[in-house]
């Protein structure tokens, strides 16, 4: 093999290895989350907040009415977790975990008054936490 063949072998194997990285990080195929207020009518809006610590990632804060859908399309495969405060109740969940919700197109949260609702297809709900109060 000649230098110029192990140079052009060498540089297309690291172009590979940062194509490979750039797409481990920003991989376009993860799940949107979907956040649902369905709060009881003439209820007060809840506030929520959405950050991933690992990537340094703050969605900032939101405030929600009734009936509102909060969204954002999860950008790196780490755990995301959200805050909500709705009158004098207060509540902290994972609303992305990698493990668990990777291989869904789309991840929906419905936020009531007994608590947090997880599903997958936007109709099969499993409560997952609960609101608390001091």
């Amino acid at each position: 093999m000649t230098t110029w063949s192990c140079f052009l072998f060498l540089a297309l194997a690291w172009s590979f290895i940062l194509i490979a990285i750039a797409y481990e990080k920003h991989d376009n195929h993860l799940p949107v989350v979907h956040v649902i207020n369905a709060l009881p009518n003439n209820s007060e809006p809840m506030k929520i907040q959405c950050t991933s610590p690992r990537t340094d990632t703050n969605l900032g804060e939101y405030t929600l009415n009734v009936g509102d859908d909060y969204q954002w399309n999860v950008t790196h495969k780490s755990l995301y977790y959200c805050e909500a405060l709705w009158e004098r109740w207060f509540a902290s969940w994972h609303a992305f975990q990698p493990r668990r919700d990777v291989s869904h197109g789309t991840v929906y949260w419905l936020v009531k008054h007994n608590g947090f609702f997880l599903s997958w297809d936007n109709s099969s709900w499993v409560r997952k936490e609960s609101w608390q109060t001091e």
